[in-house]
Parts: C-alpha cells; sequence; structure tokens
C-alpha cells in the first residue's frame, strides 16, 4: 500500500520547461500565459527569467500541459524537449550581485552605445539602477549623461590626493 501512495506522489511532482519566444516579446507572452493559467489545469506557474533572453520556464504536471498552453500564442517558438532541475531553474532566478568597482572621479571608456569609444569621467554612481553618471573629456560643451555600468570600463582610476612635501 505504501508504494502506491510514492508512486501517486511521483506522478505529481512538478516538472520544469523552457518555452522559447520571440527575443524582445517576453513581457508580452508572459502575461498571455498568466491569463491562460486558469483554464490550464496541468500548469503550475510561469516564470520570466531576466537573465535569459527569449526564454521562459513553465512548472507543470507534464509537457502535453504545455503544450497546451501554448497552443496558437503569438510569439512562441516552441518547447525545448528536455526537462531541467529545480536547481537550474533557482539558478536562473537568483539575484547575481554586481560587484561595481568604479568610483567618482574615475576615467572610463564608453563600450557601446551613440557615445561608444569616447572617454569619460565618472560624476555620480547609482547602484540601484546599475548606471553612472558620466561627462565626456573631450567635448567642447560639458555634456553629463547616465549610462549603464556595463557600457563602461575604467581606464584610469582617480587616486587619492595625497601631499608630497
Amino acid at each position: 500500500m505504501e508504494e502506491n501512495v510514492q508512486e501517486v506522489k511521483k506522478a505529481e511532482e512538478p516538472h520544469y520547461f523552457i518555452v522559447r519566444v520571440t527575443i524582445g516579446r517576453e513581457a508580452q507572452v508572459f502575461e498571455r500565459f498568466k491569463s491562460q493559467i486558469p483554464k490550464e489545469g496541468g500548469v503550475y506557474s510561469i516564470i520570466r527569467p531576466y537573465s535569459f533572453k527569449g526564454y521562459i520556464i513553465v512548472e507543470a504536471r507534464d509537457i502535453e500541459s504545455v503544450q497546451s498552453l501554448i497552443y496558437n500564442i503569438k510569439h512562441v517558438r516552441g518547447i525545448i524537449k528536455r526537462e531541467i532541475s529545480v536547481d537550474e531553474v533557482l539558478k536562473s532566478v537568483k539575484r547575481k550581485d554586481q560587484v561595481i568597482d568604479i568610483n567618482i572621479g574615475d576615467v572610463v571608456k564608453i563600450l557601446s552605445g551613440p557615445f561608444k569609444g569616447e572617454n569619460a569621467s565618472v560624476k555620480s554612481i547609482n547602484k540601484d539602477k546599475g548606471e553612472v553618471g558620466v561627462m565626456f573629456l573631450e567635448s567642447a560643451v560639458p555634456i553629463s549623461v547616465n549610462i549603464k555600468i556595463s557600457d563602461v570600463m575604467v581606464t584610469k582610476t582617480e587616486e587619492k590626493n595625497e601631499s608630497k612635501s
């Protein structure tokens, strides 16, 4: 009798599947999935990992439940047939703390965007938004712009002014 109970519990264990979607349309598909979940009994939850563009993770009873959820939804590209483990799901949703090694006064080089290749001086740092306020060094008119920290590279650090006798 105990063996039958364990088998029933195994059958009801959730499985995690990855649904491929059009990059940039993850939010639309996610909202559509949210509206479809009450109609679909085999889907338990949906996860939109921000670190993986173009994918949504669906927790469901089986792959057939996921297939009926995604049926006829625009911007869905398919299901990756391999299930993923709970550990892999947790890795995808854990927030990774960025190590910000930029200080006010540092000289940085812009790596992407319209100012790519320009040198600038850091004037402010917003850790919550992940942005730095920079002022371009080689412009005739002082221009101040906020740029993502990931789009700059420190070329020269501001050394503490120490008096030399």
